[in-house]
């Protein structure tokens, strides 16, 4: 899990989305990213609008109206902050108001050795990856909506498992989230085959954009040594 594959594999994220920015941060047995929302990538070479920026954040479509038009003086950033206090306000009450924009935009997305990805903040992604038997080429990627609530605890979601052959969207509770996925998996045929082709000893990553992967190696090594 790392920002530098959104150029190349989530172009439409671009006007929204400072992939270059993100700050790595590792401790012991677990990885921090953090990634700016809002703000546009390093690698657009056009300067978009903060409507161009807040339709890039919504997921709007081409052939679709603006899920909400940003006034002047606002910024796409603040507008969407704003929006995120409003539907935690139940939950928190007045207490979204201490809440810093960078809390209710950012990417912030842990990786807890060995396959725990909860993302920080207000952000309801969590991500669980498990083995599929003893099949090196398969695992199960489980993803989790978690929402606070008041009250009583509603029961849990039942939980959808998809087939090999069904498409990502066929999970509409997943929302965007679903066409992004697809964007990813179309990669990993060609990731697992450029795997088995090396005839390097291990993979290389880049120095800091891809710390995230680097330190679970790191710490699978130390691991699978003991």
């Amino acid at each position: 899990m790392e920002a530098f594959h959104v150029v190349a594999t989530h172009p439409q994220l671009l006007p929204s989305l400072g992939d270059a920015m993100s700050q790595y941060d590792v401790f012991g047995n677990f990885s921090r990213a953090i990634t700016p929302n809002g703000v546009p990538s390093p690698h657009v070479t056009w300067e978009p609008s903060q409507q161009d920026i807040f339709d890039a954040m919504s997921d709007r479509n081409l052939d679709e109206e603006p899920r909400a038009v940003v006034p002047d003086e606002e910024t796409a950033r603040h507008m969407a902050a704003d929006a995120a206090r409003s539907s935690l306000r139940p939950a928190l009450g007045d207490r979204v108001d201490e809440l810093c924009d960078g809390e209710l935009t950012e990417s912030i997305y842990y990786t807890l050795f060995p396959n725990f990805h909860p993302w920080a903040a207000y952000n309801r992604i969590v991500y669980r990856f498990r083995p599929y038997g003893n099949d090196h080429r398969r695992s199960i990627m489980e993803c989790m909506f978690l929402s606070p609530f008041t009250g009583e605890r509603p029961p849990a979601a039942p939980i959808h498992w998809l087939t090999d052959d069904e498409d990502w969207t066929a999970a509409p509770e997943l929302g965007m989230l679903a066409r992004v996925f697809n964007q990813d998996v179309y990669n990993l045929p060609q990731v697992q085959l450029g795997l088995e082709a090396m005839t390097r000893p291990g993979v290389m990553f880049a120095d800091y954009q891809e710390t995230k992967p680097r330190h679970m190696h790191a710490l699978l090594d130390e691991w699978v040594e003991r």
